[in-house]
């Protein structure tokens, strides 16, 4: 089990996650919110230059006030309890915390307990 993030109102489900650049092997670890929102997960635009990523790809993605974008789109591998998501399509935007989405989450069966403000991600 994994403890909510307390620092924010209200807490949420954060945890650290690496994040590679497959063609290059370079990795960074960031904070990465577990977001049942998003059908995308988004890194931070610092990270993905960090990494050197390069584009492969467009995406089209709407925020929470509907207005849709095209984006580009990266691939990465990113680990989290203990298990690596391989070619995953992300994009990025302006934040200090990686947005880990739906993507990611369905290899996972994922546990929220608000009340304790505990998660858990189990690879099944």
């Amino acid at each position: 089990m994994y403890p909510y993030d307390v620092s924010e109102d209200p807490p949420l489900a954060l945890l650290t996650v690496q994040v590679t650049d497959p063609a290059s092997g370079r990795q960074v670890s960031l904070p990465g919110k577990l977001d049942t929102g998003s059908g995308i997960s988004i890194l931070p635009e610092k990270t993905a230059t960090k990494l050197g990523l390069q584009a492969e790809a467009e995406v089209w993605v709407a925020g929470y006030d509907g207005t849709p974008a095209l984006l580009p789109a990266y691939f990465v591998a990113v680990t989290l309890a203990g298990h690596t998501v391989t070619m995953l399509k992300v994009t990025a935007s302006p934040r200090s915390q990686m947005f880990l989405g739906r993507d990611v989450l369905r290899h996972f069966i994922a546990t929220f307990d608000g009340k304790k403000q505990v998660f858990d991600l189990i690879d099944p």
